[in-house]
């Protein structure tokens, strides 16, 4: 590997610190929970509801909050994995350590390709968005912190654009890091080894003076593939060490090597961080964070064609500014980067955004005002890396995605405090496509006493539209219509008036202290989405080139008639007794689209070998039907036990439960016999056990056991077995 060298530096100094050393290992110990009372649990802080700390009972969303102790205690290796504890999250692994995350789910159409994970969702780091506008999704892998960053995880669920601004869908997941908790030098590092060659090293060493603190942090982590065959669409089969592959249109073979280079692999990557706090006084402070990250996964994203799995490679840099001065808040960012991915090896892009945000807090007495401005900048160019004459790149442009927003955000308590109104407001004004999309919020809280609180909100929030959608410019292989073999030229052309995906959200809550050390929090949803979109075949146009004529038929991104309706229920248990705490979830859903038809053709276009009658079957077909979306679990959720056994043993159970799933992928359509394109992902309980004991004050071990039932139903289509894994690790800190 090209970085090999950086990689065993960064081992040696993520070992040498593990001497000393393990995060995972926190500021506070494993035990630090033990004795906290459900009351002490209700009233942890949450910021990302309203952007004020507010204890997560008050909290006029749906939230919920995981904290650095529940991740430790856990075994969680990677933050996807920890997100596994949390109600309404959808988490399923890939490859090792690779996992499609989505909140709630059911964003995409059954016909799709797989263009990324979180794709409705908006995850940050510290209020920073991560989002990769390439096609609209999170490159997980590309986030510089790992878990001995993390302070805890906030996940609001449902559309939150009037705070977030637009891609924040079906919600937020934002990660809070830490900073160091006493005065002086702060060292914590973690060391975990394990099966199919995983290696995961974390280290951070920092100090904290009177007003200011500096922090700096590394981590590597290596992951090998639990198998090595590959599944390709064209043979419907799994193949090993094959020479070839063939492409889904049976029209190109490709050398094996040069598609999937790194068989073996399933994760390289590394990261550093560095942050720096300054409060010279009460109401002034400055946060300051930078760091880069390399990274090489194996896992489903932007498709080559051949197979799901796809090899993506990142390189990035960012620096974030976050600063409070009275009442004034504001935060500037910037990352930039060079990835590669998508379709044939060697294709990549350079990319950057640029985010500033400022607003003004006001309040007085029970009421309080929120107006905000923020500018949003994203650029992609992979035109150094394109054939430019051919148009065989990803995109072949160099494409920018602007987005401008305005909101206000108002507050206000009445009824001596029992009743809370909120409502925001923000208006996103986009370059593509040129028009104003409106993202709401109105919500309401009801404490019938200290212990007792009903909720309800009514929201609303669009996402942005991709780089792809509204540049690409490609030229496109087969599927030459019938009768028209002869200078025929099939073209993905972007389209920049598209119309943005959008979702409607209606829910209703409780939150209470039920019985002594028994708390329950329910929801219940309807979210409505519209504007789904997909690559559709339209009618031909005549184009002179020379003394040729060329019949170009455009395929281009354009919406589709469907509306999708989503209704659920999110039910959350906390029992805690003495040494014990217990939390089971579950999220109960049913999921279906209105005029949905699997033709990805105008009624004007030409017959194809595909769709020999698209004035029949077309995007229209479908109108007045209803169709259940079986690609996202009707039921999924988990529970953790866990049982401090004394002040240095701790034991913890946690499983975690997808009901069964139908995937489909866009050669469904395209094969049209009913077995390639589909697969029938069978219901799944994954059990994991961590065992950690303190050998002294602060170094700590732990055993940790991956799927202990053995369950090796893969999770997603047509990737890999996810079998038992053990991974053991020495935690310390000082």
């Amino acid at each position: 590997m090209k970085n090999k060298y950086t990689l065993r530096l960064l081992t040696t100094v993520a070992g040498l610190v593990s001497g000393l050393a393990n995060l995972y290992s926190q500021t506070d110990s494993t035990n630090s929970l033990e004795g906290m009372s459900l009351k002490d649990l209700l009233n942890i802080k949450i910021v990302s509801v309203s952007k004020t700390s507010e204890t997560l009972f008050e909290a006029p969303l749906s939230a919920s909050v995981v904290t650095k102790e529940d991740i430790q205690r856990a075994g969680c290796t990677s933050i996807m994995e920890a997100l596994r504890l949390v109600p309404g999250m959808i988490v399923r692994e890939q490859t090792n350590g690779n996992y499609e995350v989505q909140l709630r789910g059911a964003y995409t159409t059954p016909d799709a390709f797989f263009d990324g994970s979180t794709g409705t969702t908006l995850v940050m780091v510290n209020n920073r968005p991560i989002f990769n506008y390439l096609k609209g999704s999170t490159f997980w892998e590309s986030i510089p912190v790992d878990l001995n960053d993390v302070e805890k995880i906030e996940v609001v669920r449902g559309p939150a654009g009037a705070l977030y601004g637009p891609n924040a869908v079906n919600g937020v997941i934002n990660i809070i890091t830490r900073q160091a908790a006493n005065d002086g030098l702060y060292a914590v590092a973690n060391s975990s080894q394990g099966s199919y060659h995983t290696n995961i090293n974390n280290a951070s060493l920092g100090y904290r003076g009177d007003k200011w603190s500096i922090m700096a942090s590394g981590n590597y982590q290596h992951r090998e593939r639990t198998q090595t065959s590959y599944y390709e669409f064209w043979r419907n089969a799994w193949l090993d060490n094959a020479p070839y592959l063939v492409s889904e249109l049976g029209d190109t073979m490709q050398n094996a090597k040069l598609l999937v280079p790194y068989p073996v692999m399933s994760v390289e990557k590394y990261a550093g961080n560095f942050f720096a706090n300054y409060n010279p006084s009460e109401k002034v402070s400055f946060n300051l964070s930078s760091g880069l990250q390399h990274s090489l996964v194996q896992k489903v994203y932007a498709e080559n064609g051949y197979g799901p799995l796809t090899t993506s490679i990142s390189n990035s840099r960012y620096v974030d500014l976050r600063a409070t001065a009275g009442r004034f808040s504001g935060q500037v960012s910037f990352i930039d980067g060079t990835q590669v991915a998508d379709h044939q090896p060697g294709n990549k892009y350079d990319f950057n955004t640029f985010d500033a945000s400022i607003e003004y807090n006001y309040s007085k007495g029970n009421f309080s005002l929120k107006p905000g401005l923020s500018y949003r900048s994203a650029v992609y160019d992979d035109t150094k890396y394109s054939d430019m004459i051919n148009k065989l790149g990803i995109f072949n442009a160099k494409g920018k995605i602007t987005t401008q927003s305005a909101s206000l955000r108002s507050e206000y308590k009445l009824l001596n405090k029992k009743l809370r109104l909120v409502a925001g407001v923000a208006t996103n004004t986009f370059n593509y496509p040129d028009k104003t999309y409106l993202s709401y919020e109105f919500a309401t809280t009801y404490k019938l006493n200290k212990k007792h609180l009903v909720r309800a909100v009514y929201s609303r929030t669009p996402r942005s539209a991709s780089v792809y959608d509204a540049y690409v410019d490609q030229s496109v292989p087969g599927l030459i219509p019938i009768g028209l073999q002869k200078y025929v030229q099939l073209r993905l052309e972007g389209n920049k008036n598209i119309q943005l995906f959008t979702v409607d959200m209606l829910e209703a809550g409780y939150r209470g202290h039920i019985a002594e050390g028994l708390s329950l929090d329910v929801e219940v949803f309807n979210m409505r989405s519209k504007n789904y979109s997909s690559n559709v075949l339209h009618a031909p146009r005549v184009n002179i080139q020379g003394a040729d004529t060329i019949l170009t038929i455009p395929i281009m991104p354009t919406n589709l008639p469907a509306v999708g309706n989503q209704t659920g229920i999110t039910a959350a248990l906390t029992y805690t007794f003495k040494k014990w705490q217990i939390k089971p979830y579950v999220t109960l859903q049913q999921s279906n689209l209105q005029h949905f038809a699997p033709y990805t053709t105008m009624p004007d276009a030409p017959p194809t070998f595909v769709q020999m009658n698209p004035q029949q079957n077309n995007i229209y077909s479908g109108m007045g039907s209803e169709t259940d979306m079986k690609n996202t679990p009707a039921v999924f959720g988990g529970m953790t036990v866990n049982y401090a056994v004394d002040p240095k043993l701790n034991v913890n159970l946690n499983a975690y439960y997808m009901s069964q799933q139908t995937i489909y992928h866009s050669t469904w359509f395209l094969f049209n016999d009913g077995v390639r394109g589909v697969d029938n992902i069978k219901g799944k309980c994954i059990v994991n056990a961590n065992i950690s004991y303190k050998l002294m004050d602060r170094l700590q071990i732990n055993a940790n056991f991956k799927n202990v039932l053995n369950n090796t139903n893969r999770e997603f289509f047509k990737t890999d077995e996810v079998p038992f894994m053990f991974l053991g690790g020495i935690h310390f800190q000082l």
